[in-house]
């Protein structure tokens, strides 16, 4: 064929020869390769058997476990494994599967029965009992009296003039006035349920001209020396009045001084308020003093001051 290339040129005449340069130039040169990717197809879905997803369970509650162990406590490697101790310790797990509502309301309703049952045993304890009054030591038992104040009258070894006096029901009086007496302490009485709740008749000699407590001062003078003989004290009431002397012998003149006591001067107290009632009779001074705390006294001011007033002689002087 006139100026094409001949079956020789082409290679056709000589194969051999051609596969031998063919096989010289595959060693030479290195034939790149062509990935094909292929499109994968998504697999076919399969249910899991329950079973299947019970024993996953326990496989994953297993791991949970083993990942759940401090790392001192787990053997080191290459290390024989001391041998496991039992234990007896029980653990019970409720699992459900994965975004199933169905155990929420059982979860709210346990919840809800334990809150009622700790509310039911709170509701269901007993009150606690009131503390019991016990009766001061050095006292008689508590004297109740319907009309809400028993009646004293002094013996026949009183230290001055015979006299009577009302004391809340309820209160103790003092057992052993023998003593008492020898430190001018002729009656006292006390609230078992409030011990800064206290009367006493205290009789004094008096200096020699001493007819009545006037002698003494004036009202305001002796109010403010009580509220001056000691720290944090202050004057809060005053007045004067009568106090009765036996039939027929009139009365004497009585100042009753109210005073606040600070908590220094008032011992375990603290603060209390002093109300005493000063007459002077026959050479002698009477003086009634009733106390309470600070925080008792608008309650007790009543009766307190009944008492004092309840004040009043029976014999001649």
């Amino acid at each position: 064929m006139a100026g094409g290339y001949t079956g020789a040129a082409l290679g056709l005449a000589a194969p051999a020869a051609t596969e031998k340069c063919c096989n010289r130039m595959l060693t030479k040169t290195a034939t790149p390769s062509v990935s094909v990717r292929t499109a994968r197809s998504p697999p076919a879905r399969t249910r899991t058997p329950v079973a299947s997803m019970a024993s996953s369970s326990l496989r994953i509650d297993a791991l949970a476990r083993v990942a759940s162990t401090p790392v001192a406590s787990r053997p080191p490697r290459g290390r024989a494994t001391p041998p496991r101790v039992a234990r007896t310790t029980t653990v019970e797990t409720i699992s459900s599967p994965r975004g199933s509502d169905a155990s929420a309301p059982g979860r709210r309703a346990s919840l809800f029965g334990l809150a009622a049952a700790a509310a039911a045993a709170t509701s269901s304890r007993p009150p606690r009992a009131r503390a019991e009054i016990s009766t001061p030591k050095g006292y008689d038992d508590p004297v109740v009296t319907p009309g809400g104040f028993n009646a004293w009258a002094s013996t026949s070894d009183a230290i001055g003039c015979a006299y009577v006096i009302e004391w809340p029901s309820g209160w103790c009086a003092l057992s052993d006035l023998s003593s008492a007496r020898t430190v001018g302490v002729d009656a006292s009485f006390k609230n078992p349920a409030d011990e800064a709740s206290t009367l006493a008749v205290f009789v004094s000699d008096v200096p020699v001209g001493q007819r009545s407590v006037a002698d003494q001062g004036s009202l305001d003078a002796l109010a403010r020396s009580r509220a001056d003989s000691a720290p944090r004290q202050q004057n809060i009431g005053k007045r004067k009045r009568k106090t009765p002397l036996a039939s027929g012998g009139g009365d004497a003149l009585t100042y009753d001084i109210e005073t606040k006591v600070g908590g220094g001067t008032a011992g375990r107290f603290g603060a209390a308020v002093e109300l005493v009632s000063i007459t002077v009779v026959g050479g002698k001074e009477y003086l009634i003093r009733a106390t309470a705390s600070a925080s008792s006294w608008p309650g007790e001011k009543a009766r307190l001051r009944r008492a004092v007033e309840s004040f009043a002689f029976t014999g001649k002087c």
